[in-house]
């Protein structure tokens, strides 16, 4: 996890991001974006590098710059969306105060755009950087992209077509070898070989230049793009629903998209193929001090140094489902030695983890002093839906419809890594449901576990513990246990708490809400 600074706010407090700001260029010629934190009835506006966007989501909650993944307004569903582009654009105050979700009259917030489209009687308002954000910065690289002119250019040194299914791609050298796997290049190819996606991407550059040149940005420039049109896709989002209309927080997959090719040729200067020597081989010992905490860069005087090797922190995925499967192909341009022979030990070296790292998420240049990191927030799978989650959600609603004294909230959280049951066997991350009910002012969360692959595992319904922070880390030791216990709710820990383990049983909707009501 990466701590988002400055940050203002005590370090006790929970705060949640609000809204997305504007975009605005510091002294030091970087982009910054805006984003107004909430704190009890108030907004506090921060500027943050845009290298940081990948890094945010509406509606969640953070603690001394950390958010607490289990904890985010709105819930969860998804739509189907004839096309995407069709739509039209309104002002962030029009489309806010129907769901009495206030901006404060701040004049960096209301002049936000905001998309909205119908599908199946009702309608969907979601903001322009928030489509930004899912659409077009899954990595950290992307975000600095996207205001340069011909950003996406400056990533690709060379595309050609060996025939009409198959494509070559080098990537540029600035590329981080870290983040060239077969899914970064997937990613790439969408949206540099499809015309309305590289349009899309490269408008919201042109548009801001645009902005600058003809209106007052005192208060910065509104991010803005040309929606492009994407068919008969499905979207899983989170958001606030009031009646026939929807205000989506967050996007978290869309399936269906295309690709013009069906086989991918890349290089890289970091593939090269081995050469093998009977040169002595060196190993080194490094002893690690327990988990780096890592702390965004906030002296502004203080640049992102060169790296090709930096360190790419996992954070929660947006979901891409393509409508066909790509053949993807490393090609080597160079060889490296690689020596065969006798081990000896060398100490020499960064050593162990640090407590504490300051990293910068901003554009790396030759001679700067803080050490880079990149972000992975995306996942390619085959579909966004099959988690075996459809009926607990129906349920969710029933409840929430036949008991309407109660407040409900329903989020999907990733399981933590580390073990075989954090994938499923299609090899996309396991989801769990996290419900939030509040009935007269207790506070329950119900834990449904997706488990396609037929595991049996009950449905968990524990006690608020008291605060936002202390839920998060609860339900968090909860679902590191029930990785490490391969599928299996700990007992051990379960001992220790509050709990009620509720069984699947054959029955409806309607019967398994009327069930778990009773211990709510």
């Amino acid at each position: 996890m990466v701590k988002i600074r400055p940050w203002p706010f005590n370090q006790q407090q929970v705060v949640s991001l609000h809204w997305f700001g504007n975009v605005k260029q510091g002294k030091d010629q970087q982009w910054y974006l805006q984003a107004a934190f909430k704190e009890s009835k108030k907004c506090q506006i921060l500027e943050l590098p845009i290298g940081a966007f990948p890094l945010l989501r509406l509606g969640q909650f953070y603690r001394d710059g950390l958010p607490l993944s289990t904890q985010k307004a709105g819930s969860y569903n998804q739509v189907m969306i004839e096309d995407l582009g069709k739509g039209k654009t309104t002002k962030a105050i029009d489309a806010c105060k129907k769901f009495g979700y206030f901006l404060y009259k701040m004049p960096e917030l209301i002049h936000q755009h905001v998309w909205s489209f119908s599908s199946n009687g009702i309608t969907y308002y979601v903001s322009h950087a928030e489509l930004i954000r899912a659409l077009y910065v899954k990595y950290k690289l992307l975000a600095n992209a996207l205001l340069r002119p011909n950003g996406l250019d400056f990533l690709i040194n060379n595309v050609h077509y060996l025939n009409s299914q198959t494509v070559f791609i080098e990537l540029a050298h600035e590329i981080p070898s870290t983040i060239v796997t077969n899914e970064f290049v997937h990613y790439m190819a969408w949206l540099y070989l499809n015309d309305e996606i590289k349009k899309s991407f490269c408008s919201v550059q042109t548009n801001a230049y645009s902005y600058a040149a003809n209106q007052n940005v005192s208060y910065g420039i509104p991010l803005e793009m040309a929606v492009p049109s994407i068919q008969n896709t499905r979207i899983a989002y989170r958001g606030i629903q009031q009646q026939n209309e929807v205000l989506i927080l967050e996007l978290l997959g869309i399936d269906n998209i295309t690709l013009p090719v069906f086989q991918i040729q890349y290089s890289h200067k970091s593939i090269k193929r081995n050469v093998y020597t009977n040169a002595p081989k060196k190993t080194r010992i490094s002893q690690k001090n327990g988990d780096t905490e890592y702390v965004l860069n906030e002296k502004n005087g203080k640049r992102s140094k060169e790296d090709t090797h930096q360190l790419v922190i996992e954070q929660e995925p947006t979901q891409f489902a393509f409508r066909h499967s790509v053949v993807i192909k490393r090609i080597s341009k160079q060889a490296q030695k690689v020596n065969k022979g006798n081990a000896y030990i060398s100490n020499k070296g960064r050593g162990g983890a640090t407590q504490q790292q300051i990293v910068g998420v901003d554009e790396s240049i030759f001679g700067g002093t803080v050490a880079p990191i990149e972000f992975r927030t995306l996942e390619i799978a085959d579909s966004i839906a099959n988690y075996g989650l459809e009926q607990f959600f129906e349920m969710i609603q029933r409840l929430s419809k036949s008991y309407p004294h109660l407040s409900v909230s329903v989020n999907v959280v990733f399981l933590p890594l580390g073990r075989k049951f954090s994938r499923l066997p299609d090899g996309r991350r396991r989801v769990c449901a996290v419900a939030r009910i509040v009935n007269q002012g207790k506070v329950s969360y119900i834990i449904e576990v997706a488990v396609p692959d037929n595991r049996s595992i009950s449905t968990l319904i524990i006690p608020s513990v008291g605060s936002l922070y202390k839920d998060e880390s609860h339900i968090q030791k909860l679902l590191r246990n029930l990785v490490y216990n391969s599928g299996s709710w700990s007992n051990s820990f379960l001992q220790m708490i509050r709990h009620t383990k509720v069984k699947h049983i054959q029955e409806t909707p309607q019967n398994w809400a009327q069930r778990l009501s009773r211990y709510l």
